[in-house]
């Protein structure tokens, strides 16, 4: 994150939980809309190319935080990151309550846009505030709180769409009037705080006298988030579809259901946080629970043993996100973790993305929803087998959460 430029170097508690609930707006984009997804799909039934807008819809906010994390940075960089910050957290609001008064789908996938551009200077300058804000300790405990609070909000987020969406799919967008809030915190906490541009990580490199990182390294662990991160979304956006097709037509009991099965989201996470073993093998587990989640979700006979299989599934996306950071920006030298964390970002949001196009891809080879939840975890399980091949071939490092951010 670089040395601290701001002063006084005293900062606030409130501060520091003001920039950690930044980063729930980039866990609401996609969670908040997910209950009502099938209602708007069978709403705009005769859009052409309902199922690709409504994909759209859901994680063309994931693609623009891929494309502009590191712009968004540099904009940061240039005119102060909480400047950019305040006013992306209004745009963020505006944009995404807009679809509570539209009907046309094209304009709700535009909207959608403004919201991944917005978010993308949010996510972005909230975390690196952090680094600029904190030291030490205190630098830890808020980057950990803005991971770890995520699984939380996300089961909140995921109800609270589905309640709101319950008698018009329009309302779930109100939910999205929380950047609001974020506004005016961000507005109070940051105000008056402003500064220069950082030296460049090849300056600090120098001048810290530390080794230049192993990039190729960087990108194989951020190829492997790309898909990590396509799987991570399945049960995001496909279990609403796969309750539909069971027997649960509700928006707000879809909610219920999914956020109950988001819980095992930040259980994963803890087994992450107390249990130390070699990297591969934490790797290797990750993938057999969503390989083994996916194949009951996809061959389940009724709502509730899907309901037991996004819970397997949703342990292991707990599991292997921590995991996957941990991995690509652990190793790499002080000054180019920001770098790299940037482009694990970057990977991990083009495979939130890519996650429903690709399962609407499967689906039109395979025929059904059920049998491309399948082949994911045929994949999944693929995965699985290598990582667990290398764990027995040569050792790895151990991983341990709080690296990152240190």
């Amino acid at each position: 994150m670089g040395h601290s430029r701001l002063a006084p170097p005293q900062r606030t508690a409130f501060q520091g939980w003001t920039l950690v609930a930044c980063a729930w707006l980039s866990v609401m984009a996609n969670m908040v809309i997910a209950p009502v997804l099938p209602t708007m799909t069978e709403h705009f039934s005769a859009t052409p190319n309902v199922n690709v807008l409504i994909s759209l819809s859901a994680t063309s906010p994931a693609l623009f935080v891929a494309i502009l994390a590191i712009p968004a940075g540099m904009l940061g960089n240039r005119f102060g990151r909480e400047r950019v910050l305040i006013w992306s957290a209004l745009l963020y609001g505006i944009a995404g309550v807009a679809p509570y008064v539209l009907d046309d789908l094209r304009h709700i996938v535009a909207t959608r846009a403004i919201v991944g551009i917005a978010e993308a200077a949010v996510m972005t300058c909230s975390t690196a505030l952090i680094g600029d804000y904190f030291a030490g300790r205190r630098r830890e405990r808020f980057l950990a709180l803005q991971t770890g609070t995520s699984p939380v909000v996300a089961i909140v987020a995921v109800a609270l769409g589905g309640m709101a969406g319950s008698r018009d799919w329009h309302n779930s967008f109100l939910v999205y009037g929380f950047a609001f809030c974020i506004f005016l915190a961000a507005a109070t906490a940051l105000r008056g705080n402003h500064g220069g541009p950082l030296p460049t990580a090849g300056e600090k490199i120098r001048a810290m006298g530390e080794p230049s990182a192993n990039w190729l390294m960087v990108g194989w662990i951020c190829l492997i988030t790309v898909f990590a991160m396509t799987a991570f979304v399945v049960t995001i956006v496909q279990l609403p579809f796969l309750l539909t097709e069971r027997g649960v037509p509700d928006p707000s009991r879809i909610g219920f259901l999914a956020s109950c099965a988001t819980l095992a989201n930040p259980v994963g996470a803890i087994f992450f946080s107390f249990v130390a073993f070699r990297l591969m093998g934490k790797l290797a587990l990750a993938f057999a629970m969503q390989a083994a989640g996916f194949a009951t979700m996809a061959l389940a006979p009724d709502w509730q043993v899907t309901i037991l299989g996004a819970l397997m599934a949703n342990f292991g996306s707990g599991l292997i996100l921590p995991l996957l950071i941990t991995w690509a920006v652990a190793p790499l030298p002080t000054a180019q973790r920001g770098v790299g964390t940037g482009a694990w970002i970057s990977a991990s949001f083009f495979g939130q993305f890519l996650s429903p196009l690709a399962v609407l891809w499967l689906k039109g080879l395979t025929g059904s929803l059920s049998q491309a939840i399948l082949v994911y975890a045929f994949a999944c399980g693929s995965f699985a087998v290598g990582a667990f091949l290398a764990f027995l071939k040569r050792p790895s490092p151990v991983v341990q959460p709080g690296a990152v951010g240190a």
